[in-house]
């Protein structure tokens, strides 16, 4: 049931049953007066009528007082009138009266007794009455008889009947409006605020957004209205919280993953640098005594440089493999990062013109000493300024920037600290969205077959890890990648994790 149907029927039920118990008191009491009324217009025809009477008897004018019993008849309400000797003989009557007998001889007899008028209320046939008998007197007061005059008491009836109508129709009229009013109230002050409360509510329940509801006034729906807000808000915050910490969580998950896969890859990298390093030095030493055997022969020792070449090769991914899988720790001593990435870009200076890639660098004046290793971090910028010229075969620019600001550790939120932030940014083709998730996993290339190990990346990472600091990677196809380096000021230890990508468009 509706709680505008409760409200009505709360309303309703005891304002009818108050205005029933009323209209019947006051019902009660309009036939109290009109019958007291009543009396009292009987009393006074009764007394004319005795003076009357009295008069024609002593005159003894008996025809004429006949003919006032007759005209009496029918007047005011008057039913009719009887006239009795002083011995209660019955003389005369109206005609109204001659088939109902007469039936108060006991009143009768009291009133020739003591001489005092009586009122007796009866039935005469279905019509009640109200009977008065009088005494009948002469000049010496001595009794000649007695008279009844009947006066009728239906219209009493009648009048209350009007009267129970008109409660009646106050009543429906009253319950009516009463209703009316409730329903229309309730509908705009009661129903719609809680129907948006309950759509609010189906909304949490579906783990939607839930919206606000509107604040109407300051009574109680206006303060379940803020409370719910307020609850809203607290549940949105709850699960944002709950949100982040998850992210956090499958971030340490993703983290310790990729720990335990970069160690086994180590593993698996040194074990297998070692193999191939021992019967590499021999094919390297046979190879270097066949080229001094047969100095001279132009074909034999094309293909024998051919072999050597590609000996060192595999040396150079050897001792790749060895640095990613024996990580040293930095030899840390006070360096300025501006001068170690200087010192790589002018090592770099003939490829740039050799590839038609222009060079611009911008360094903030004066950055801050780092605690680091610089020979480290000189190999994490030439790893990163060559895989930018690789990606620009047909030229293109090369930005390169290095300024010291305040910056938020991804692994873990909190407080910005400062850090020495080294950022290259190439025009090439972009990353693939594909390969975002991979650029820093060992092994990963997307280089021809003989330009890359698909270590550099890797080894740089761990470097910048060691040195507390975390990579950031921006790309966008046909527009560029950005390689961003983020040096924590007198940090001296990393934390393991994955390098925050963001998306590749």
């Amino acid at each position: 049931m509706k709680i505008g149907v409760k409200l009505t029927l709360w309303l309703v039920l005891p304002l009818a049953a108050l205005a029933v118990v009323i209209g019947y008191m006051y019902q009660q009491r309009s036939a109290e007066l009109l019958r007291e009324e009543l009396s009292k217009e009987g009393r006074a025809i009764a007394l004319v009528v005795q003076v009357a009477a009295e008069d024609y008897l002593r005159d003894r004018q008996l025809a004429d007082l006949k003919l006032l019993v007759d005209r009496i008849t029918g007047y005011e309400r008057v039913l009719g009138m009887r006239l009795f000797d002083k011995d209660g003989t019955l003389t005369y009557q109206s005609a109204t009266l001659e088939s109902f007998p007469f039936a108060h001889r006991s009143e009768l007899r009291g009133v020739l007794a003591d001489r005092a008028p009586r009122e007796v209320h009866s039935a005469v046939g279905n019509q009640p009455t109200i009977g008065f008998i009088f005494p009948l007197l002469d000049n010496r007061r001595r009794l000649i008889g007695a008279a009844q005059v009947l006066q009728l008491e239906s219209y009493m009836q009648e009048d209350s009947r009007a009267t129970t109508r008109f409660i009646l129709t106050l009543i429906l009229a009253m319950v009516a409006t009463t209703v009316a009013i409730v329903l229309l109230v309730t509908r705009f002050s009661i129903a719609r605020p809680i129907k948006a409360l309950v759509r609010s509510f189906r909304e949490v329940g579906a783990r939607g957004a839930p919206t606000r509801v509107p604040v109407r006034g300051s009574d109680e729906l206006g303060r379940l209205a803020r409370e719910f807000n307020g609850m809203c808000e607290r549940l949105e915050a709850a699960r944002r919280s709950l949100e982040g910490e998850q992210e956090r969580r499958q971030e340490a998950e993703q983290r310790l993953r990729n720990a335990d896969r970069l160690a086994s890859l180590g593993r698996l990298a040194a074990g297998l640098a070692h193999e191939i390093g021992t019967p590499l030095n021999v094919i390297s030493g046979r190879t270097d005594a066949l080229l001094r055997d047969f100095a001279g022969h132009e074909v034999v020792e094309k293909r024998l440089r051919i072999i050597s070449t590609q000996i060192d090769r595999i040396v150079r991914i050897v001792r790749d493999m060895l640095d990613f899988a024996r990580m040293k720790p930095p030899r840390r001593s006070p360096i300025r990062p501006d001068a170690a990435l200087r010192t790589v870009l002018d090592l770099l200076e003939l490829q740039l013109q050799e590839r038609q890639v222009k060079l611009v660098y911008t360094s903030q004046p004066d950055l801050p000493v780092l605690m680091a290793d610089e020979g480290q971090l000189q190999q994490v910028f030439l790893n990163l300024a060559l895989n930018a010229l690789d990606a620009m075969e047909e030229g293109g620019t090369l930005r390169v920037t290095a300024r010291e600001a305040l910056a938020v550790d991804p692994r873990q939120p909190g407080t910005p600290q400062p850090c020495v932030i080294v950022a290259f940014e190439d025009t090439g083709a972009g990353i693939r969205p594909e390969d975002r998730d991979h650029v820093f996993d060992p092994f990963f290339t997307t280089k021809p077959t003989g330009k890359g190990s698909g270590l550099g990346l890797a080894v740089s990472y761990g470097i910048i890890e060691e040195h507390g600091g975390w990579f950031d990677l921006v790309s966008h196809r046909a527009q560029g990648t950005q390689v961003t380096v983020y040096l924590p000021i007198g940090a001296e230890s990393g934390e393991a994790g994955a390098p925050p990508v963001h998306e590749v468009a």
